[in-house]
């Protein structure tokens, strides 16, 4: 980092190069609506003019964060007052037994130290919770156990973070299916320049501990829990159930179904530079920019910060990080998904991610039977649409046949 990054995170310059760069995205607005006027300026002709101006306006904000190191997380040691959690409703979720972290992640856990702490949920929906009560699983009741992206190094699970879109959603078209959702505000990760901190498996033990609540201490029963995730998000919701799937010694079950939503599937980038890759058409339409050796890349602080002390070899070659990552070992691809539960990958057809998703696709394809897998890749759509509610009419379509599905499993 050179010593003007360093000067952009702390007071006053921190504040100056943030008012710089909202006051330059302000004054550039008018110029993108005169420019994006013409439908054949948009990044798809497709496109809305809100689409494209957004879009386009988006791709100038990611890499400030860095930059500021202000990566729109909240303290997971504080709990949030109930006037400031909008539409959902604060839950503590107690830690795990060590008994429970067995396997590949309890290796992954002891080389980091990492534990399972007490961490913040957000429950969206009718949870109807008693000032000295649980609001206990109703009989046959569906829950969706939601993990929020931004590459494991910014967000929330708090309903300001814009993911929280993907429960108001599904409870919005399913309410009479799903009533309420959890939204686990697990660990992020961070590293130099800043505090190191929540490498892997540390998100994977917070979702496991969300989904030890729901079944555990409030009753609800696996084949009744769907996990999901975007993003990132879907990155750890494929790795949680490969854990439940890996060690049925502990019984907590398998659950009902795995809902994702433009999953991360390959951090290392294994796809950069294939002859096939559909991806560089897709470059200067998404608002995830291609990777880059500036010290400013989202991409590459957050590889670095989701690692930890595991090398890019090493996690180009495990399932738990990189199931989409075309480095797997030939053994390893056959009957990675054995034993998953019935799937729906929800994905854009404009996003950078779309060759990674399109591979583990095949991979599911290969080990799910035909009626247990739905691949629903939107045309034009940008990366994790499902979270913008301008998206339309393509994001209330999408939630509603997401609906459709879930009734059936």
């Amino acid at each position: 980092m050179t010593a003007i990054s360093d000067l952009t995170r702390t007071e006053p310059f921190k504040t100056f190069f943030v008012c710089y760069k909202l006051g330059y995205i302000v004054l550039m607005l008018p110029f993108r609506v005169l420019f994006y006027a013409r439908r054949a300026n948009r990044q798809r002709r497709s496109w809305s003019l809100k689409k494209s101006v957004i879009i386009s306006s988006l791709t100038g904000i990611t890499d400030m964060t860095v930059r500021i190191g202000y990566f729109l997380g909240r303290n997971v040691n504080e709990e949030v007052p109930a006037h400031e959690c909008k539409d959902a409703r604060f839950i503590w979720v107690d830690p795990v037994s060590p008994e429970l972290i067995q396997g590949q992640v309890k290796k992954f856990a002891e080389a980091c130290h990492a534990q399972s702490i007490r961490i913040p949920a957000y429950g969206f929906g009718d949870w109807n919770m008693e000032p000295r009560g649980e609001p206990l699983a109703k009989h046959g009741e569906k829950v969706v156990l939601h993990f929020h992206g931004g590459a494991y190094v910014f967000g929330t699970a708090h309903p300001e973070d814009m993911t929280a879109n993907i429960s108001r959603g599904l409870i919005k078209w399913g309410s009479d299916v799903v009533s309420r959702t959890l939204s686990v505000d697990y660990r992020l990760s961070s590293s130099a320049p800043f505090t190191v901190s929540g490498p892997f498996p540390s998100a994977l033990i917070d979702a496991l501990a969300g989904y030890v609540y729901l079944v555990r201490k409030l009753g609800f029963k696996p084949q009744n829990i769907i996990v999901a995730g975007d993003s990132a998000g879907g990155n750890l919701a494929l790795a949680f159930v490969r854990y439940l799937r890996d060690t049925p010694e502990l019984g907590l079950g398998m659950p009902g179904g795995l809902l994702l939503f433009s999953p991360w599937c390959d951090p290392i980038g294994t796809h950069e530079g294939e002859a096939v890759e559909k991806a560089r058409s897709n470059v200067g339409v998404d608002y995830i920019k291609p990777r880059s050796d500036s010290p400013h890349s989202v991409e590459l602080y957050a590889l670095r910060s989701f690692l930890g002390g595991v090398s890019r070899e090493e996690a180009a070659t495990n399932p738990y990080i990189s199931p989409g990552s075309l480095k797997l070992d030939p053994s390893t691809i056959t009957g990675l998904f054995a034993g998953f539960p019935p799937t729906y990958i929800l994905s854009g057809e404009a996003e950078l991610l779309v060759d990674e998703i399109r591979t583990l696709r095949r991979r599911m394809e290969a080990d799910l039977s035909k009626e247990n897998l739905v691949f629903d890749e939107v045309l034009d759509a940008v990366h994790d649409f499902s979270v913008f509610p301008f998206w339309e009419p393509e994001r209330s379509s999408a939630f509603q046949r997401i609906v459709s599905w879930i009734r059936k499993l």
